[in-house]
């Protein structure tokens, strides 16, 4: 990828380079020999000097596929459909989502269309070339997946289109979004959600960095690339612990009040190089310690985090960490790309009996420690939060 995702400049300003990463951090393997020779690839993280967005210049999008077995569903845990239940009923309520047209871009197993339609009685169709075709009741609603890439070709106007976690890992940014509106009425409402950048890059969340992300939006630039490709933007918001970027946007002419001016990388991104380096080490030096003391090691939370977490630090499963815990039971058996730890469920770690587990998300903390005392766990807890890597930053 030459220029930007958002502004189409070239000749960014380099951050960091990470090498030999997993091309996709959620295609779990089915064995520990496949995971070990999983295809890698390099991020070579720019700043773009026109419009302030950072993407990965290396991407290569013929290398990533979104095949059957990519697994990324969060709906197993409590926290998680707490907040989805939350964002649904906020979009019907706020914008009178009652016997509509609902359109989910990469909708995965469709837990979140399903909600919108079940909860508003509409009538959903979800494109995700993942799935497989079929149709479904949700409560007085229905829900339609076709297992294909969306088109507004072969779409009729709907009355909202959303996407969740969907945009930054488009390397034609402008046109999916003008293909969005496109399938929308006039006044119809768009939802994108992101990941949040300034998590990553200004709080240091690293472990957020994977191949298959081409973007990292920060406010600015996420209203930037929503204004271009022709919405209005109705309100953009962090959600789910700060973590994630939520915009509501609207299809027709641009309002004529000015948008207002968000927060982008600039003021702080020069810190972010040597910060990385830092913490990388830190976390190399603590749980080469844990592991010298013959500790019982286990992270818990088998997604991106974890699996940028291991390859980063190069931590194989031979190397004083066999297992991941996750509550999804569709990742059970199955081994981390890369550094082949064993996926495995919650109630294993009764056998097991850890003495250190390693949360990878902050926002999963109370729940985590309240099933492990359900299970009479007394392990120590350490919690991969950003308060650990603004020290490291400022103290070493």
């Amino acid at each position: 990828m030459l220029s930007c995702p958002v502004c189409s400049e070239s000749a960014p300003l380099p951050l960091s380079t990470l090498t030999d990463m997993p091309l996709t951090t959620c295609q779990f393997a089915e064995s520990r020999a496949d995971a070990l020779h999983a295809a890698r690839g390099t991020l070579e993280l720019v700043l773009c000097k026109s419009c302030g967005h950072i993407y990965n210049r290396a991407f290569e999008p013929s290398r990533v596929d979104y095949s059957s077995g990519y697994e990324n569903a969060l709906h197993f845990s409590v926290r998680h459909r707490t907040e989805t239940e939350a964002t649904v009923e906020r979009l019907i309520r706020r914008y009178a989502l009652h016997h509509k047209t609902v359109v989910e871009v990469g909708c995965g197993t469709a837990e979140f269309l399903s909600l919108l339609c079940a909860k508003g009685s509409n009538h959903g169709v979800g494109y995700d070339p993942s799935q497989q075709n079929q149709t479904t009741r949700a409560g007085d609603g229905s829900v339609t997946i076709c297992a294909t890439k969306f088109s507004s070709a072969n779409q009729k106007p709907v009355d909202l289109v959303c996407s969740q976690h969907v945009l930054e890992h488009l390397e034609e940014l402008d046109l999916a979004l003008r293909e969005a509106r496109a399938c929308l009425k006039h006044g119809g409402i768009g939802y994108f959600q992101v990941p949040n950048g300034l998590t990553t890059f200004r709080d240091l969340n690293i472990w957020d960095l994977i191949y298959e992300h081409v973007s990292y939006f920060s406010p600015a630039s996420l209203q930037r690339a929503l204004l271009k490709a022709g919405f209005s933007v109705l309100r953009l918001e962090a959600s789910f612990g700060g973590q994630y970027l939520d915009a509501d946007v609207i299809a027709g002419e641009p309002t004529d009040a000015a948008q207002p001016t968000l927060v982008g990388y600039s003021d702080f991104c020069g810190n972010f190089p040597p910060a990385f380096v830092k913490l990388v080490g830190h976390w190399k030096s603590r749980i080469a310690s844990l592991i010298e003391s013959d500790r019982r090691i286990v992270l818990w939370g088998g997604g991106a985090k974890a699996v940028s977490f291991l390859n980063m630090l190069r931590l194989r499963a031979n190397n004083g960490i066999e297992y991941v815990v996750d509550v999804n039971p569709r990742k059970a058996g199955l081994f981390v790309p890369g550094t082949a730890q064993e996926i495995v469920p919650p109630e294993y770690l009764c056998d097991y009996r850890p003495d250190v587990v390693v949360v990878m998300n902050p926002v999963y903390a109370a729940e985590i420690q309240s099933m492990l005392e359900s299970m009479r766990l007394r392990c120590d807890v350490i919690i991969v939060s950003s308060t650990v890597a603004r020290s490291v930053e400022f103290d070493a």
